[in-house]
């Protein structure tokens, strides 16, 4: 299961992810990504209570990152726990991303 807020602070939407970000949860985030683009220029994505992350994760976290570049933003990871980011290490995703 996946919790998922959205809060926007000027140019800057905070996206904070709580739970498993699975395949059934990655509809439901990449919705939330899209807001979060659409409201604003940059996306601080906060992963500090994220406690597993599944390919169609990674696919909804990739589309974001286009996004927001297309968009001219930023977007930031924060808070990583190790087990995820050992996935985004193995999987290579971790040169793509900037980490807080």
């Amino acid at each position: 299961m996946l919790e998922i807020s959205n809060t926007v602070n000027g140019d800057v939407s905070e996206v904070k992810l709580v739970g498993r970000l699975d395949v059934k949860a990655a509809k439901n985030a990449d919705q939330a990504f899209t807001q979060a683009v659409e409201a604003s220029k940059n996306v601080v994505l906060d992963m500090s209570e994220l406690d597993y992350i599944a390919s169609a994760g990674l696919r909804a976290l990739k589309r974001l990152r286009s996004d927001v570049s297309a968009n001219g933003g930023t977007l930031v990871l924060r808070g990583v726990q190790s087990n995820v980011m050992e996935l985004f290490e193995m999987t290579g995703f971790a040169v793509m991303f900037t980490f807080e």
